[in-house]
């Protein structure tokens, strides 16, 4: 783990009581979206299309126990090329 995902974590500890729901966000290009879906099968999201159809913003919200599993998520997630975490 980098000193950058230590602090991100430690921020995560320090502002959140676990457990709690979290809110994600991610832009992903449009054709991944199939890909996105599969990795997180048991997710609710909401999608919005870019004005272009290129991108698309995708908000999962899910119950988190722990900043570990926060992070686990980012990491799960950063498997589809192109994807930007907000």
């Amino acid at each position: 783990m980098t000193d950058q995902h230590k602090q991100f974590k430690q921020v995560l500890d320090d502002h959140h009581q676990w457990p709690c729901p979290y809110l994600f966000k991610f832009i992903i290009p449009a054709d991944k979206l199939e890909q996105f879906k599969e990795l997180f099968p048991n997710e609710a999201i909401d999608t919005r299309t870019s004005k272009t159809g290129k991108y698309i913003s995708v908000t999962l919200e899910s119950n988190m126990c722990s900043s570990h599993e926060v992070m686990a998520v980012y990491n799960k997630a950063s498997e589809i090329p192109g994807i930007m975490s907000l």
